[in-house]
């Protein structure tokens, strides 16, 4: 039995180019995937398939190429190491909010002592 291609417009992403791009724009900007799609002219389901499809074929090109950044340590003594051999690296870190539980005992384990979640402005500052 031979396979019949199917018709139907070409997709946005049909060069190795547009792929490796489109992949790298995710991890640059990190928008959600319907913002993604949009930019790029398909849904926010499309979007979330391609960079299902596409994030493995990188992380193998990046380990086989061995530039594959550090994301997993388990050691103070393996952050010192990496250090020492880079010499220059980045952290890349963001303060994000918890859904609190319920009960009010859990609560009280997880309470951090912020009260609020943005700037306070100081009253002398104030207009």
């Amino acid at each position: 039995m031979k396979h019949v291609k199917q018709g139907g417009p070409k997709g946005y992403l049909d060069s190795y180019e547009k792929k490796l791009f489109f992949v790298l724009y995710y991890f640059k900007t990190y928008p959600t995937f319907d913002v993604l799609g949009f930019h790029f002219g398909f849904s926010g389901g499309h979007a979330h398939a391609h960079i299902d499809r596409l994030l493995p074929v990188l992380v193998r090109a990046l380990t086989s190429l061995n530039v594959m950044p550090e994301r997993t340590l388990t050691t103070p003594e393996e952050f010192s190491q990496l250090i020492d051999q880079y010499k220059n690296i980045a952290i890349d870190g963001v303060e994000v909010a918890c859904v609190r539980p319920q009960d009010e005992t859990e609560q009280e384990k997880h309470y951090s002592g912020k009260k609020k979640t943005y700037a306070q402005i100081p009253r002398n500052l104030r207009l």
